[in-house]
C-alpha cells in the first residue's frame, strides 16, 4: 500500500511539474495602473530593409481590449483586430479580425481561447479549423504582429529575466491546417541600448516557434512598449522579414479612434 501512495505522489509530482514546465505566466502580475488605456502606438512595419512598408496602429481602447489597424494611407481597405486579454494567462483569449472599407466593416476571422482544454478554435474566411492545442502559455498570434506581447510587456514581474512564449499562427495556405501552434521562442535581456532616440531594453528573441529565424526588440524603458522590432523571420508571406518601428504614440477618445480609421480612406 506504501509503495502504491508513495507512486501515486511521484507521479501527481510528475504531472505538476510538467504542468509548470508549460508555462511561464508566473513571470507576470497584472498591474491596472500599467494599462495605457487611450493610447495609441503609431507603427510602421517594412522588411528589415526598410521595404514594403504598411501602417499599424495599436490602440489601447481599455484595460481588456487591444485594437490594432493596418492601413495604406487613402486605401481603399485595410484591416482591424480586436484582441481581448486574458490577464490570467496574459495571452489573447479572443481575437476579431475585420476588412474595413470606407463604410463598412466585414468580419473576417476569429480565434476563441478555451481556457479549460488549453486550445485555440480559428476560422479564416468562412473556413473553420479544429481545435489547436496550445502547448505553452503565454501565447502570442505573431501575425498580430505581437500586438498582444506588446500589451503584456509592461506587466512582466523582472524585465532583465527571460521568458519564454508559444507562437500560433494561420498557415496561409489554401489547403491543410489553416492554423498551427509553430512552437516555443525565449525572449531574453541583452542589456540596455538607445533606439529611436529612447533608452530600451534590449531582448533577444528566438526558437522553434520563429524557426529559429529571430532577432532583437527594444522595449521602451520609460513607456514599457516595443520601440522597435527586427526578426528575420516575417510574420506574412507578403515580407521577407520582418522590422516593426514605432513612429509616435498620442492619446485618443474612442471617437477621436474612429475618427482617424475614417481618415484613412
Amino acid at each position: 500500500m506504501k509503495k502504491i501512495t508513495a507512486l501515486i505522489l511521484i507521479l501527481a509530482f510528475v504531472f505538476i511539474a510538467n504542468a509548470i514546465a508549460q508555462s511561464d505566466v508566473g513571470k507576470f502580475r497584472f498591474n491596472r495602473k500599467k494599462v495605457a488605456a487611450g493610447t495609441v502606438y503609431h507603427y510602421l512595419k517594412t522588411n528589415i530593409d526598410g521595404t514594403a512598408p504598411e501602417n499599424v496602429s495599436q490602440y489601447i481602447a481599455d484595460e481588456n481590449t487591444l485594437e490594432a489597424f493596418k492601413f495604406h494611407s487613402k486605401g481603399e481597405r485595410a484591416g482591424l483586430v480586436v484582441a481581448e486579454m486574458d490577464w490570467g494567462i496574459f495571452s489573447a483569449k479572443k481575437l476579431e479580425s475585420w476588412q474595413v472599407f470606407a463604410n463598412e466593416r466585414k468580419l473576417f476571422a476569429t480565434l476563441d481561447y478555451i481556457a479549460a482544454e488549453k486550445v485555440v478554435t480559428v476560422s479564416i474566411g468562412g473556413k473553420t479549423a479544429g481545435k489547436t492545442a496550445i502547448k505553452f502559455l503565454p501565447f502570442h498570434v505573431y501575425n498580430f504582429d505581437f500586438g498582444s506581447l506588446n500589451f503584456a510587456f509592461p506587466h512582466l514581474e523582472n524585465p532583465q529575466k527571460s521568458f519564454t512564449i508559444g507562437i500560433a499562427d494561420p498557415t496561409f495556405k489554401s489547403e491543410g491546417d489553416i492554423f498551427v501552434y509553430r512552437g516555443e521562442a525565449t525572449v531574453s535581456y541583452v542589456g540596455d541600448e538607445t533606439r529611436n532616440a529612447q533608452m530600451c531594453r534590449k531582448y533577444k528573441i528566438d526558437g522553434a516557434g520563429l524557426e529559429n529565424r529571430g532577432g532583437f526588440i527594444w522595449v521602451n524603458k520609460k513607456g514599457v512598449y516595443i520601440e522597435d522590432m527586427e526578426i528575420e523571420l516575417p510574420d506574412n508571406p507578403e515580407w521577407k522579414s520582418f522590422k516593426f518601428k514605432l513612429i509616435k504614440t498620442e492619446k485618443m477618445s474612442r471617437a477621436d479612434w474612429e475618427k482617424f480609421i475614417k481618415a484613412q480612406f
